[in-house]
């Protein structure tokens, strides 16, 4: 398999894991270091963001994925995901998100994880 479409799977093992609170797949595909930022500018450590799913206080339903484009330079690749999210975040009401999710991602040891992810709308 292409890198390109070992990172889009990534990518949606992300939101699948998150969804159905996988632990064991958000520890995999996650960094030990990784960091969320939110559309509020909050960051969350990979044990909070893991912790926020686990608890309900990031609740997510479905995904919907309109695009995801992946650009790769050696090592290192950029993510660019926009996918229609049902989640209840933080305590709002459930609604549908328009999220766009820029996520770094590095190639290490022949395996590609999940670094970094900014959360905005489109």
């Amino acid at each position: 398999m292409e890198d390109e479409e070992i990172i889009k799977e990534l990518y949606i093992k992300l939101c699948n894991a998150s969804i159905e609170k996988d632990i064991n797949t958000l520890t995999k595909i996650l960094a030990d270091d990784y960091v969320l930022i939110h559309m509020t500018g909050k960051r969350q450590s990979k044990k909070d963001y893991i912790n926020s799913v686990l608890n309900g206080e990031l609740k997510y339903y479905e995904s919907i994925h309109e695009s995801i484009r992946v650009n790769i330079n050696n090592n290192e690749a950029i993510l660019t995901g926009k996918t229609k999210t049902l989640a209840s975040p933080f305590g709002l009401s459930k609604t549908w998100w328009n999220l766009r999710q820029d996520i770094l991602l590095k190639k290490e040891k022949d395996n590609w994880i999940i670094k970094q992810s900014q959360a905005s709308s489109y």
